[in-house]
């Protein structure tokens, strides 16, 4: 949405690494701290942050909570703040810039709602949404890649790669 690059498959680069770091790396090692720390949970309930903050401190003491919990809330902080960034920019390709302002006030409320409703309401409504997420970006993945075939060897094929390593 805001990125400074010269050529897009160099921001599709990051973009895996970035999913990777937290997806693989991030998402796997959580969960074996969780796993290893004999934290009791019960599989089908949703524990959250909870079940986080209690493995990280069952495996590394009672410090780690405050540095789990501050690493949570930038986490979530840095996530509304994307999400409305990506909304916003959406929302300006789709109707035009008139619409950001009144579409952030929107977004604004609902943040809101989302912070004083009740949990397993708003995990619910997220997931559904995250999940028909998919419909759209499968469909321009299909119609696009065409293109992003053609940008990945135009770029390794003419070196623009390693004036990105000399610059």
């Amino acid at each position: 949405a805001s990125a400074d690059t010269n050529h897009p498959v160099k921001q599709g680069l990051f973009g895996i690494f970035e999913v990777f770091t937290a997806t693989i790396l991030i998402c796997t090692l959580t969960a074996l701290v969780i796993l290893c720390s004999g934290t009791k949970f019960t599989y089908g309930v949703a524990a959250g942050a909870e079940l986080s903050i209690s493995g990280f401190t069952s495996t590394y003491g009672g410090w780690v909570s405050i540095l789990t919990a501050v690493a949570l809330c930038c986490f979530a902080f840095s996530t509304i703040l994307g999400w409305g960034l990506y909304g916003s920019r959406c929302i300006e390709f789709l109707f035009g810039p008139k619409i950001i302002k009144p579409f952030m006030v929107v977004y604004s409320l609902v943040a809101i709602i989302g912070a004083t409703a009740d949990l397993g309401v708003i995990w619910s409504v997220a997931e559904t949404f995250n999940g028909l997420m998919a419909i759209p970006n499968l469909i321009a993945l299909f119609l696009l890649s065409g293109t992003v075939v053609r940008l990945v060897k135009d770029y390794f094929t003419k070196g623009i790669y390693k004036n990105d390593r000399a610059a």
